[in-house]
């Protein structure tokens, strides 16, 4: 009986374990196969609807089974990643992440089923790697059937998928290739097949033709030559040819009578044919003269035909008679240009005709004569062209300077500089040194310094050591600045540094009464402030003192204060506002330490802490005038919780004990709210010194809490929710295990199996008794169901006494960083015998316990985004009854952006996907996320030293959604996470207003009106508005549809003129204007005498407000009427009436009080 019971108990607690991750959101299953293959070899992939990479894993070795943790819902797909060649099916399966009905969030699983292995293999080229394409290749298998035909892909590859396991043959055709192994063999066992041996096509061909005068040329050789040496081709060199060098003769070809040749078997590689056609003393030129190309893995056949041309002769340009040659120079015959020299000076005239010809060249720095030449067959060679003289050219800074050039042995000569600073000068050879002439001092200007002052050059002699002609230049030092920001600097010195650092030249400059100074001149140094007594001082650009960089001449620089330094040292991390009396509040972010920071304005400021902190310093000013370090040093911080309580109470209080004092403090939580249905949350706080303990007790007349006592320690900053308590109303119920087992779950239900009001009673066994407290249901009638992960706890006679059996378990502990401090919220993935498998997260003390296990083979995996595991998985054997300890070690390799999406006005909006894109070395990574009902989001996985752009998700993922403010925010990840990031949102306003006003005489505004058509439809009218005053007018809402609509004129007089325009409704609101300027009669009389429109507005203003105040108007006027009337009736008849006008009053009066009464 305790047999049948252990074994039903494992069992139910394995449905369990399987069950029982319903907090854990993620996706699992098996990967499937008939035939032996190593599962952890095959992987699995999360992928976004775009292709962007969330998470992988791979299958447990022992069982196949897989678990990829999901943080986010949303569109997914799952694809399975085997070694290439492998096939499964399905490929993947596309995923909608809704948390109720999808097969993640109901625990289904999804499976992948292994087909089958590929056979992959080559078809090469002879002594060659890869191979051709198109080559068809046959799959047999033992019996000579033929299972599949496939031909050869780029490179030779071809593959055959969906093979089992067995023996096959593979065999190669082509109709017009000559194979070397037509046949080979191939086993697949546990993985894809590779043939034993390629197979090889041996060679292919190299055909072409050659032609003169339009009719094809026989015997014309051609001679086939590479850069290595190749086996196989030992024919003769033709009579009188000459191998390039660096080229090695393979063989060669004659053409036939039809102008064709063909090399028949030539194999992969580069190769040079070279045509040849000698007759006696003169060689044909040929054209092409040589053609490359490259066998790959195909035959080759000469697009061109080759073309027997005229002759060839060659020739040289030099320097001088028996000096260096002259490298790229330009022949010309006539005006084309026929050949340029090589790097010797030789140049080559092809295709040349016998006859007297003017050879003309061109070279920079020197000039030629004409030279006339008669080519001949039996002239192959011509004579040298020599230079007839050189040019010495260069620039320097500024128009019509004069340059001295002194000779060795001559007298000096003077070249003037033209206006844009260059000039030139033809000397004879020889050396010479070209100097500028310095403005002599004088008169108050400064002299100029030329940079180089001399430069020496050698005009050749014809000697093989001549150099070539050089450029001089000249640039002139000196450079004017200007210091500004607001401050005087007048007296105050700089120091520019000429050239490079280290051997610069370094000038001082004083900073003259206006702010202005002089420095010296472009030489890529800094320009630097040398003994400045304003460190307080934030200037623009400036790098450590360096701020400014001259690497050009320029007129001016200007040297920007932006603000005053304010040096803060704080102990924590926080916030402060920064006051100033005329430009608000400027916030700042103080890390921990010193910091310095730029204020804009000269003045007074008060410093105001802001956040959580509460600091010892309660008067923090700083002066710009008389700067000062501010400190801020945390006095108390704050540490805050929450208490759920299943009812709304009065008497909720909490008792705080301080570590170190003897006097508890009693803490009133703040007004309860809802909070998960039908139950209160209340929160709580504290202000605590850093670094201590507080013992936090709970209590109520009604309510037990769990914990009932917690001690929470004050860290180095703040904690809104460091503590949580939860209350229920409870009686008390005892009991006991044999043998006793302490940690047992006790759930008191009725007869009905529904939980008592408010609950489960749960109740914790201490030693071999439990006490426990529970809400009793209205009958007296209960069950007593008592649990213990790793035991099966059998009920006795007795109720709430059990008999206790313990089954095998596996505990994990998880800790991470360099203090080994537990690691919590770690998915653990167990999988092992029966198709058994649990995932669930370790708690705060980073440990995990998974009970109940029967004995056999099981695989562990830790899973948690931006952290790495050591081991990344382990198998575990685990025996009957057996307790296995895993110690798993966590480093983080990642991070996260916390933060909320709110509407301009600070409320939550939830269901916004954003989506963080790497940028620059971290391009292409991305990362995604959706705000949760409080608007508050996570981006996981950011790469720690990687630059992101945060924004709103495009396409259709925020339907819901205009654009965010900013729409694009920057993010810097260096070793932790970004928290507090508000992301602004506008939500998508589907109308779209539009207001406008014509401009147009006065008079014309009563006869005008404004039509409204789409651009796609403008024979429909959708709308006809007039005028309102002043020529302003509303349309009615339009849909915001994105299409286009015209404006339109109508109702003018005098043809002509009427205005209109055409906008896209994708926007909220746009504002039109309208011309209208009709063309007028030319007769006199109908001329309109002009004037101004200065009183349209004040007139419009008049007209709106007699509109908006037209009861009260028409009121005042019908009082004036009546006191006016009354007194003309006055004037006329004396006193008369006047008693009955004392007693009773007239009835014109009664009508005035009439009057007055609708006022409103």
């Amino acid at each position: 009986m305790d047999k049948f019971m252990y074994t039903v108990a494992a069992a139910v607690f394995t449905l369990a374990s399987v069950v029982k991750s319903d907090d854990v959101m993620g996706c699992g299953g098996f990967i499937r196969s008939s035939v032996k293959i190593n599962y952890s070899r095959v992987e699995v992939k999360l992928l976004t609807r775009q292709g962007s990479h969330k998470y992988q894993t791979e299958g447990a070795p022992n069982n196949g089974y897989y678990l990829i943790p999901l943080y986010d819902r949303g569109d997914y797909t799952l694809r399975v990643d085997p070694p290439p060649g492998w096939v499964f099916e399905p490929p993947s399966v596309d995923l909608h992440i809704d948390g109720t009905t999808d097969p993640c969030s109901t625990a289904k699983d999804i499976n992948f089923v292994f087909k089958g292995f590929s056979i992959l293999g080559k078809v090469v080229s002879a002594g060659a790697e890869e191979g051709p394409a198109g080559v068809t290749v046959e799959l047999q298998d033992a019996q000579g059937k033929t299972l599949q035909k496939t031909q050869s892909g780029a490179g030779g590859a071809y593959s055959f998928a969906r093979i089992l396991p067995g023996d096959y043959s593979l065999l190669a055709s082509h109709p017009a290739w000559t194979l070397g192994r037509a046949k080979t063999t191939v086993k697949v066992t546990d993985d894809n097949g590779s043939p034993a041996e390629h197979l090889v096509v041996a060679g292919y061909d190299v055909r072409g033709e050659v032609f003169g005068e339009g009719e094809p040329i026989r015997g014309v050789h051609f001679v086939l030559a590479s850069p290595p040496a190749l086996e196989g081709c030992e024919a003769a060199v033709p009579k009188g040819f000459a191998l390039p060098p660096g080229l090695r003769f393979l063989c060669q070809v004659t053409s036939g009578e039809d102008g064709q040749f063909v090399f028949p078997a030539v194999p992969p590689g580069a190769y040079r044919l070279l045509p040849f056609y000698k007759a006696q003393r003169i060689e044909f030129d040929i054209a092409p003269r040589h053609a490359s190309f490259a066998l790959s893995h195909a035959g080759h056949r000469f697009p061109k035909k080759f073309q027997v041309q005229g002759f060839s002769v060659s020739g040289k340009v030099r320097v001088s008679e028996g000096g260096p040659g002259v490298a790229q120079a330009e022949v010309f015959l006539g005006s084309s240009r026929v050949a340029t020299t090589d790097a010797t000076g030789t140049f080559h005239l092809e295709n040349m005709k016998a006859g007297q010809y003017v050879l003309h060249v061109k070279a920079p720095g020197m000039t030629f004569d004409p030279f006339p030449v008669r080519v001949s067959p039996s002239t192959p060679e011509l004579p040298s062209v020599l230079a007839a003289q050189f040019e010495v050219c260069g620039s320097i800074e500024g128009a019509g300077r004069r340059i001295v050039v002194e000779g060795a042995g001559r007298d000096p000569s003077t070249v003037v500089a033209d206006s844009a600073g260059r000039f030139l000068h033809e000397p004879p050879t020889g050396p010479l040194r070209p100097a500028a002439v310095r403005r002599p001092r004088g008169g108050g200007v400064r002299p100029a310094l030329w940079c180089p002052a001399r430069l020496p050059l050698e005009v050749p002699r014809g000697s093989p050591a001549a150099e070539p002609p050089s450029p001089a230049s000249g640039p002139r030092c000196g450079v004017k600045c200007r210091a500004s920001g607001g401050a005087r600097v007048r007296g105050r010195g700089l120091r520019c540094l000429c050239g490079a650092e280290g051997g610069a030249e370094s000038l001082s400059a004083e900073v003259q009464p206006d702010g202005s100074f002089h420095s010296c001149g472009p030489g890529g140094g800094p320009v630097q402030g040398s003994g400045w007594d304003r460190p307080e001082w934030c200037w623009e650009h400036d790098k450590g003192g360096r701020l400014h960089t001259v690497d050009a001449a320029v007129s001016s620089v200007t040297l920007r204060q932006t603000g005053f330094r304010a040096t803060l040292v704080s102990s924590h991390a926080t916030r402060v506002e920064a006051l100033h009396p005329e430009d608000g509040a400027l916030n700042l972010e103080v890390p921990k330490g010193s910091s310095q920071h730029c204020l804009p304005k000269r003045g007074l400021y008060t410093v105001r802490p802001v956040g959580c902190h509460e600091f010892r310093e309660k008067d923090l000013r700083f002066d710009t005038a008389r700067p000062s370090v501010v400190t801020l040093t945390v006095a108390r911080l704050s540490v805050g919780g929450v208490v759920i309580t299943e009812e709304n109470v009065t008497d909720l209080a909490l008792t705080a004990t301080v570590a170190g004092s003897g006097a508890p403090m009693r803490v009133v939580p703040s007004a309860p709210v809802k909070h998960a249905g039908d139950k209160f949350l209340y929160r709580f706080r504290l202000m605590l010194v850093p670094g201590t303990s507080v013992e936090l007790v709970p209590r109520s007349a009604r309510l037990l809490f769990s914990p009932p006592v917690l001690r929470v320690a004050a860290g180095d900053d703040c904690a809104e929710e460091a503590a949580r308590f939860e209350g229920r109303i409870g009686l008390f119920v005892d009991g006991r295990g044999a043998p006793p087992v302490g940690g047992v779950r006790v759930v008191v239900r009725d007869l009905a199996g529904r939980p008592a009001r408010g609950g489960d009673g749960v109740g914790r066994q201490r030693s071999s008794s439990w006490l426990g407290r529970w809400t009793p249901s209205p009958s007296t009638m209960c069950s007593v169901l008592a649990t213990k992960e790793g035991y099966v706890l059998r009920p006795l006679d007795k109720l709430g006494h059990f008999e206790a059996f313990k089954y095998a378990e596996v505990r994990v502990s998880v800790t991470g960083g360099d203090q080994k401090e537990p690691l919590p919220g770690v998915l653990v993935s167990l999988s092992g015998a029966a198709d058994y498998r649990n995932h669930s997260r370790t708690r705060e003390d980073g440990r995990l316990r998974f009970p109940n296990l029967s004995p056999g083979n099981y695989f562990l995996r830790p899973m948690l985004k931006e952290y790495r595991f050591s081991p990344a998985s382990k198998m575990l054997t685990v025996g009957e009854g057996a307790v296995l300890d895993v110690d798993i070690a966590g480093e983080r390799v990642a991070f996260s952006c916390l933060g909320w999406t709110t509407s301009v006005t600070g409320e939550a909006e939830p269901g916004v996907s954003l989506e963080a894109l790497g940028a620059g070395a971290c391009a292409g990574h991305q990362e995604e996320a959706v705000s949760d009902q409080e608007g508050r989001f996570r981006l996981r996985g950011l790469l720690p030293n990687c630059a992101y752009r945060l924004q709103l998700k495009p396409g259709a993922a925020n339907p819901h959604i205009e654009r965010a403010e900013p729409p694009l925010r920057h993010l810097s990840v260096v070793n932790s996470d970004l928290t507090d990031v508000r992301v602004i949102v506008f939500r998508y306003f589907n109308q779209m207003d539009i207001t406008g006003r014509v401009l147009t005489d006065a008079k014309h505004l009563p006869n005008l009106k404004v039509r409204v058509t789409a651009d796609d439809a403008p024979e429909q009218t959708l709308h006809t508005i007039p005028l309102g005053p002043g020529g302003f007018f509303l349309l009615p809402p339009m849909t915001r549809d994105g299409r286009t609509y015209c404006l339109q004129l109508e109702g003018g007089v005098g043809g002509g003129g009427s205005g209109g325009t055409c906008f896209r409704a994708n926007a909220s609101h746009r504002h039109v204007t309208l011309r209208h300027a009709p063309e007028l009669p030319p007769h006199p009389e109908h001329e309109v005498a002009p004037r101004s429109s200065l009183l349209v507005l004040p007139l419009t203003v008049v007209v709106l407000l007699a509109g908006y105040y037209s009861s009260r108007l028409l009121a005042w006027g019908a009082d004036l009427a009546q006191a006016v009337r009354g007194l003309l009736r006055h004037l006329g008849g004396g006193a008369k009436g006047g008693g009955e006008a004392g007693s009773g009053g007239s009835p014109q009066d009664a009508r005035r009080s009439k009057a007055k009464a609708r006022r409103t």
